[in-house]
């Protein structure tokens, strides 16, 4: 007795073809969902990095104010006293407290810049409540800067104005 066993093929592959378009539409969501988030990664060092340096630099600004040996109130207008490493200065005796300042100061990432726009001996603004006859005034111009691009970090620059009051000999 002879037996004849046939089996017809009707599969076509709509399966298979159905399974690797799914695979291709999950990749691609899959790879664009990284590319968010990594952008969403740079964008949030980025301004971290923007708020750290701006911080920085509004240290070294109000480390300058509060110390009265940074704003000699010496020389004539344009006389500039800096932190070491800025050319140009008259004068380098801007003094930074030890801690993160004086750290970034000495690594040369912040430096901080005084210059005398106007020297004492004209009276002080109408608004400052002073004797006028009692005083003179010497405005300057405080600028700091931290600037770690380098190492893509940030940079700021804050300018600042300062006015100091000056008895009258």
């Amino acid at each position: 007795m002879r037996r004849i066993v046939t089996s017809r093929c009707t599969q076509t592959g709509a399966t298979l073809t159905t399974a690797l378009i799914f695979l291709a539409v999950i990749s691609l969501l899959s790879v664009t969902s990284i590319r968010s988030s990594t952008m969403g990664l740079r964008m949030s060092q980025n301004e971290e990095a923007r708020f750290v340096a701006i911080q920085s630099a509004q240290a070294m600004t109000e480390a300058i104010i509060s110390s009265p040996d940074s704003t000699p109130v010496i020389g004539n207008a344009g006389f500039s006293n800096c932190t070491a490493g800025i050319g140009g200065c008259n004068l380098y005796a801007i003094t930074t407290p030890a801690g993160y300042v004086g750290t970034q100061v000495a690594a040369g990432n912040l430096n901080g810049q005084v210059v005398l726009l106007t020297p004492p001996g004209k009276p002080p603004p109408r608004v400052v409540a002073s004797s006028i006859d009692k005083f003179t005034a010497a405005s300057f111009q405080v600028t700091a800067t931290f600037d770690r691009t380098g190492e893509e970090l940030g940079r700021a620059q804050l300018v600042e104005g300062l006015l100091i009051l000056v008895p009258k000999n």
